[in-house]
């Protein structure tokens, strides 16, 4: 579903869907510990899943700056990050080279608790098996934190509508914190103290009884659909829409900015001075009148001048000037197409479109459609 819904937008959605699935089958592992069963399956998955689980870090990292950058993005650090991943298959090719069938029999006889040292001493030629899942938990919990650094470094220098999908993706963290960093912390600190785990490198639910508790990683994916079904569908909304999420996020990490930035009221209001001035041009066909400009907009309908210029400055970003030439251009273009060039001069049709005079309407009409209205009707000739 992600993949389907998201793969337009930015194809980047591949490296994220592949963290879920890496959290879903650390979470898996847990699972197997303490339940007991399907022994075949924690063979296949117990030490094969670390070189994979290495790359949970780097995948979320392209992601984020794929968000930020709003499209697919790699950069040259990419070959850095696949290090640790590489290390790792070399490292225990040892243990990957043994027979299938060996490891699952291992699994299937010996329960965590009673594990044999000896199964694991040679499984790896670089760093003792032992440290890989610390590793794994402290790349990926710097990439992690990176990451949102990152994001909310980038929250001040995006357009809104990458800002509103930074925020959603904050909130999907601030999730995956709270149900798999915030626990795995508290397993590994318990596990240092506790179990065997330097040992042999397998946590024991014997040695540590909270364990069964992991299990509930598995409810992350469900849980960030239920808490963020836009995310999930992509669905866009306008700048202006603000959601608690984004406005309790503004006010912790935008503070110097809760001066400038208007108020959802105060959003709706200028959206709705915004609707009158453009209404007032097109539906009155103000636009025809030689003599209009901000002044006399501001005059009609009691707007200050200075916000009028703001909104086409900053809001629709075309300058009043420009604006009001392209709804004249427009509108000799239709005069043009209902032949009134026939009854009346190129002179007559500008101050139709109210131009004051053929000069600045010959200037207007190149401006916006590349030709004069000479060479426009020529092009044009077979549909006038």
């Amino acid at each position: 579903m992600l993949i389907l819904y998201h793969w337009k937008q930015n194809k980047a959605i591949v490296l994220f869907v592949y963290v879920l699935l890496s959290i879903g089958q650390r979470s898996l592992i847990y699972l197997l510990i303490e339940s007991g069963t399907d022994r075949s399956l924690l063979a296949y998955l117990y030490i094969h899943n670390l070189p994979f689980a290495l790359l949970m870090g780097p995948a979320l990292y392209y992601y984020s700056l794929s968000i930020i950058n709003n499209r697919l993005y790699v950069n040259k650090l990419l070959w850095i990050t696949l290090i640790p991943s590489a290390l790792a298959f070399y490292s225990l090719s040892p243990y990957f080279s043994m027979p299938m069938a060996e490891k699952i029999h291992y699994f299937k006889q010996t329960a965590p608790l009673g594990v044999e040292n000896d199964f694991f001493a040679q499984a790896s030629s670089l760093v003792p098996i032992r440290f890989f899942q610390n590793i794994v938990l402290i790349i990926n919990t710097i990439y992690f934190y990176y990451c949102i650094y990152l994001l909310i470094k980038a929250r001040s220098s995006v357009n809104k509508i990458i800002k509103k999908r930074i925020n959603n993706f904050l909130g999907i963290l601030a999730v995956i914190t709270f149900l798999t960093y915030l626990p795995a912390t508290i397993v590994y600190f318990f596990v240092y103290s506790k179990s065997n785990f330097f040992l042999n490198g397998l946590i024991t639910t014997s040695y540590f009884p909270p364990l069964k508790y992991l299990s509930l990683f598995t409810l992350l994916t469900p849980i960030l659909f239920l808490f963020f079904p836009n995310w999930l569908y992509a669905e866009q909304f306008s700048g202006n829409q603000q959601s608690s999420w984004d406005n309790f996020l503004a006010k912790y990490l935008d503070p110097a900015e809760i001066q400038k930035v208007p108020s959802i009221q105060q959003s709706i209001s200028e959206d709705l001075e915004l609707n009158r001035i453009i209404e007032f041009l097109k539906n009155d066909q103000q636009y025809l009148n030689p003599q209009l400009t901000v002044h006399e907009i501001s005059k009609s309908l009691d707007i200050p001048q200075a916000r009028i210029t703001y909104y086409f400055n900053k809001v629709i970003k075309t300058p009043f000037p420009r604006f009001r030439n392209q709804l004249r251009v427009e509108h000799a273009i239709e005069l043009l197409n209902q032949n009134a060039h026939q009854a009346l001069s190129i002179e007559g049709i500008a101050m139709q479109s109210g131009f004051k005079n053929k000069s600045t309407f010959y200037i207007a009409f190149k401006e916006e459609k590349g030709m004069t209205p000479m060479d426009w009707l020529r092009v044009n000739a077979a549909g006038v």
